[in-house]
């Protein structure tokens, strides 16, 4: 009747101690980083409980309880150390964020080794070698049986050791891409962009590529891709892209954006915009912002987005006299200077350019003279006349008194770069 008296009570103290403990630990930081040392707490005070009830002891009670008290107070020191260490010396006192799984697989390692130290010093005659193989043997056989959660243990031990990844890190490992939010023994928890939590085991992580946005800094390249009419020449396509850039929240001016010419396509060239972006998470809403700007540039600037095409090609029909005499449509098209991006109309009449006012093509350049040239039809097509300027005329790179233009030339006048575009007749 005693024993069971004192085996009731010393169950008891162990369940109402350990039932505490882990009510605590959700609420009380303190409990939570001593719940470990307070559960061997809880055993010990439920052995003394026993004894205290008088239950029948065995010969070695009091060693094995000693042994307890010791092994309580040895594990409640180095906790304490391990404390001061981890969580005030380097993360209050130097800043320094240390992996998540390093503090407790220390104190694991340090709680072991004090463990079997403790057994080896109270106990001498304690022969703690079939202990060992008997372990040896019972880890090969657990080690089997759960291969794949030992294989993510290590691998999130390994990963807190290489830190491929940080917290608030943003990545991509195989399709999964999202924010690292929180790093266990076993997975690692990634925000996706749905804002779904989503749980990957480290030994997929420690399998797989990892991609970290992140590393070695924030900056990400996005790109927008978008087709444009042959008709329309690139340099207009690419100033009208740049133009959509500025302004957009989350885009940077350093690096500058740029836009390349990817392909000939089957219907429209293909152009790519690549926009440099602070943060890889905001990249579906800049892409979307800038898809809106371009669809509204282009429509401004008249060009178009084609659909596929196909040219059917037919015999051409003679010309009319009419036709023939007819003047075709051209333009010079401003492609660097202070009015860079404006459109000139030309027609039969002779047009003036330089910096005078009553130039038809006024230049805001100092490099410019009054009456620089002038650009005139002559029945056939125009021709480009310079006026004795101070600086000269260059078409194409070479300094040219008089020449007759000729479609996508490219006339310099100081700082200004003019393109002349003609329409096929």
């Amino acid at each position: 009747m005693i024993t069971a008296l004192a085996l009731a009570a010393s169950l008891g103290t162990a369940a109402l101690l350990i039932g505490a403990v882990l009510y605590l630990r959700r609420s009380l930081t303190i409990v939570r980083q001593l719940s470990f040392v307070l559960c061997v707490g809880a055993i010990a005070a439920a052995l003394g409980m026993y004894a205290l009830a008088g239950g029948p002891l065995p010969a070695d009670f009091e060693q094995v309880f000693g042994w307890l008290v010791v092994f309580l107070a040895a594990i409640t020191l180095l906790r304490l150390i391990g404390l001061y260490v981890f969580d005030i010396h380097f993360r209050a006192h130097r800043g320094v964020q240390l992996p998540p799984l390093l503090a407790p697989a220390t104190q694991a390692a340090a709680y072991l080794v004090t463990a079997f130290l403790l057994l080896r010093a109270w106990f001498p005659g304690l022969n703690l070698g079939p202990l060992l193989a008997t372990s040896a043997v019972t880890s090969l056989v657990l080690g089997l049986a759960l291969q794949p959660i030992l294989g993510n243990l290590f691998a999130g031990i390994v990963i807190s050791l290489e830190k491929p990844f940080r917290l608030e890190d943003w990545i991509k490992v195989g399709q999964v891409e999202g924010r690292v939010v929180e790093i266990t023994w076993r997975t690692t928890h990634v925000r996706t962009r749905d804002n779904d939590n989503l749980i990957v085991p480290n030994g997929k992580i420690a399998e797989d590529y990892v991609l970290n946005f992140y590393y070695p800094n924030q900056m990400h390249l996005a790109r927008v891709h978008v087709g444009a009419h042959y008709a329309v020449p690139p340099y207009r396509v690419r100033r009208a892209l740049l133009e959509c850039v500025a302004g957009v929240d989350g885009a940077l001016d350093k690096p500058s954006p740029d836009v390349y010419v990817k392909e000939f396509g089957a219907s429209a060239i293909d152009y790519e915009l690549r926009v440099w972006i602070m943060d890889v998470a905001d990249v579906d809403r800049i892409r979307s912002e800038l898809m809106s700007r371009i669809w509204e540039s282009f429509k401004r600037h008249g060009i178009t987005i084609p659909f596929p095409i196909r040219t059917l090609e037919f015999a051409p029909r003679p010309k009319t006299p009419a036709q023939t005499a007819a003047v075709p449509s051209g333009r010079l098209f401003i492609l660097e200077g202070a009015s860079a991006g404006g459109t000139v109309e030309l027609s039969e009449r002779m047009l003036l350019v330089g910096r005078s006012d009553q130039a038809g093509l006024r230049l805001d350049d100092a490099q410019v003279s009054k009456e620089h040239a002038r650009i005139e039809w002559t029945g056939d097509g125009w021709s480009m006349t310079d006026l004795d300027s101070s600086f000269g005329t260059w078409v194409n790179g070479v300094r040219t008194p008089r020449c007759d233009l000729h479609p996508m030339d490219r006339i310099t006048m100081g700082g200004t770069v003019l393109v002349f575009e003609r329409d096929a007749r």
